[in-house]
């Protein structure tokens, strides 16, 4: 690759693509937002939020959200991370004079950098896009890559098809080495082998506290618990690590540093990074 960029030109040119689409996925994720569209699950028919009640072992359904939880998030994490590189690659100056409103005129790229683009995701991407050439040469353009990509897949997740399932270890129960898995945002998990209940709360707890001695770039981590800390960024660890809050414990193969998963959690759940157990705890 050349040698003023730090990542590939199939990645570059990937991203450029991602950020091109945006306005077209902020525009289905507010259909999605106030459930104008129809998401349908694997196996047919709306998707549906089911409790059991201990007290009389009834099945219930609970009553929907006026807006798609999913969408929410995907909007939430998506405006983070297109903010988060304007401010990066943003100048407080401002020239005067006439501009070009497309071109490549080195003058009109660095005033147009020190314009605020609208506050909307469409306006963030077709900001960065103007910006591409400081972009594409940012010094963390790798992680610019992770973070805005990883964000734009969540988006497209969130208008494409119902939320993923996780694994909640094995029931366990009498002797049943069944897998669990259950959909996020519920809160029983029945085993399908035995038909066993378990909370899945307590289930998320126990499966945090297996990776909480992993270590992991913060884009990993941000990646790694998407879905159980949705409101979680990259740029956040790396805000806690610059205040002291976490400290890294090495770097991976590109000099990237790496943080204790356990930390970032206790952080998150409002302990310090000594709160968080491993997970031989």
């Amino acid at each position: 690759m050349p040698g003023h960029l730090s990542a590939c030109r199939a990645c570059s040119a990937g991203l450029l693509r991602d950020l091109a689409d945006v306005p077209s996925l902020e525009h289905h994720l507010e259909l999605a937002l106030t459930r104008q569209t129809r998401i349908e699950n694997p196996d047919g028919g709306r998707l549906q939020a089911l409790d059991e009640d201990r007290e009389v072992g009834l099945t219930v359904r609970r009553a929907p959200l006026p807006y798609d939880e999913r969408a929410r998030q995907a909007i939430s994490v998506l405006r983070s991370a297109l903010a988060g590189w304007y401010r990066a690659l943003s100048v407080d100056e401002t020239r005067a004079g006439p501009l070009c409103r497309v071109c490549d005129h080195p003058s009109c790229r660095w005033a147009h950098r020190g314009r605020v683009p609208p506050d909307t995701l469409a306006g963030l991407a077709r900001w960065l896009l103007r910006q591409r050439a400081a972009l594409l040469g940012h010094a963390a353009l790798v992680e610019a890559i992770d973070e805005l990509g990883d964000a734009i897949r969540l988006a497209r997740r969130a208008i494409d098809r119902p939320p993923a399932t996780w694994y909640a270890g094995p029931c366990d129960v009498d002797g049943c080495q069944a897998d669990l898995y259950v959909r996020h945002g519920d809160r029983l998990i029945r085993c399908r082998s035995c038909g066993a209940t378990h909370s899945a709360t307590a289930r998320e707890r126990w499966l945090l506290r297996q990776v909480a001695d992993h270590l992991g770039t913060a884009t990993e981590i941000a990646r790694a618990l998407a879905a159980f800390r949705p409101g979680l960024t990259p740029s956040m660890i790396r805000g806690y690590a610059h205040r002291g809050r976490i400290v890294s414990h090495g770097a991976d193969d590109i000099g990237r540093p790496l943080y204790r998963i356990g930390d970032v959690l206790a952080l998150l759940n409002g302990g310090g990074p000594a709160d968080m157990p491993g997970g031989d705890a």
